[in-house]
């Protein structure tokens, strides 16, 4: 026995540092492991953001450089719609008197072909059903033949008589910053609207612009420079600080009012206070020419032009 202890201890020695190595060994492999696996999993991780960062990025881009051509896209089709429903709109007005009578022809049909005793009975479920069925065909073709009868009135637009200004007339102690400014406002307006004729009149009637087809006295520049007195619509409107609409210019008898600088013949004048100092008229050559949104936004262009005029009084 003491022969082999020897070896036997120098055996089991052996055997403990390579089971040591092992573990170690296997220890060292699954911190590089989780080590590895950490790092994929941040750089997957980092890689799946900056996908995704740049996948934003792709779809917010295209948006922000192309909403004009996307608004216009939808400016066109939505007046492609329009255009095939006033080209078929005889089609569309009748179609609803078509399809009724197209209903109870073919349930007056099945009721003569199905062998069901021409009378009526209550008692019979299909009696009833027809019944109600020929009452809904009936409503049908009322509705189309109301349809067919009235007709939208499309609005009147005439040829304005008056004096056209090639360009906008100012007021003598009116400063380059305001001509500018108002000069702008004209462009805009009347690019944006229907709008035919403006003018800017003050409370003491000192007219500050008047631009676009004018009233025919108004042909040469002295006319011009004449005071205009502000009718009762117009200094009810500065006073009120509310605007004022007339669609249809000619069914109101305060029209007169308007005469010293627009056409006779102008069909509609929208009247919006600039602060308490001044008032903007506009005239159109189409009855019911200015729509809610071209009121309210000749109601900001007036807020502006009264800041125009504000910085000019203080200059």
């Amino acid at each position: 026995s003491h022969h082999f202890s020897p070896r036997l201890r120098a055996h089991s020695s052996t055997t403990r540092e390579m089971m040591y190595h092992a573990h170690a060994t296997r220890v060292m492999s699954c911190a590089r492991a989780s080590t590895s696996a950490r790092t994929g999993s941040a750089a997957t991780t980092k890689a799946t953001r900056t996908a995704l960062a740049r996948q934003r990025f792709a779809s917010r881009a295209p948006r922000a450089s192309n909403g004009d051509s996307d608004a216009a896209s939808a400016r066109v089709a939505n007046d492609d719609e329009q255009d095939i429903l006033k080209r078929y709109e005889d089609v569309a007005r009748a179609s609803p008197a078509a399809f009724g009578g197209a209903c109870a022809t073919f349930l007056l049909l099945n009721r003569a072909l199905s062998g069901v005793a021409p009378v009526a009975d209550a008692s019979s479920a299909q009696s009833r059903a027809d019944v109600i069925c020929l009452a809904m065909s009936a409503c049908l073709v009322l509705t189309g033949l109301t349809w067919v009868a009235l007709k939208t009135k499309p609005p009147t637009k005439v040829t304005l008589v008056g004096a056209e200004l090639t360009t906008p007339y100012f007021a003598a102690d009116a400063s380059t910053d305001l001509r500018r400014e108002l000069a702008w406002a004209w462009d805009a307006a009347n690019a944006a609207t229907n709008c035919d004729g403006m003018a800017i009149i003050a409370a003491d009637g000192t007219r500050i612009m008047q631009a676009g087809i004018a009233a025919s006295s108004l042909n040469n520049p002295r006319s011009l420079a004449e005071p205009v007195p502000l009718g009762p619509i117009c200094a009810r409107a500065r006073a009120e600080s509310s605007g004022n609409y007339l669609a249809n210019l000619k069914l109101f008898p305060g029209r007169v009012e308007f005469e010293p600088f627009f056409p006779i013949n102008a069909q509609a004048v929208c009247v919006s206070p600039i602060g308490t100092s001044a008032v903007l008229v506009t005239c159109s050559r189409v009855q019911r020419g200015f729509t809610p949104n071209d009121q309210r936004w000749f109601a900001v262009l007036a807020q502006k032009l009264d800041n125009a005029l504000d910085a000019a009084r203080v200059d």
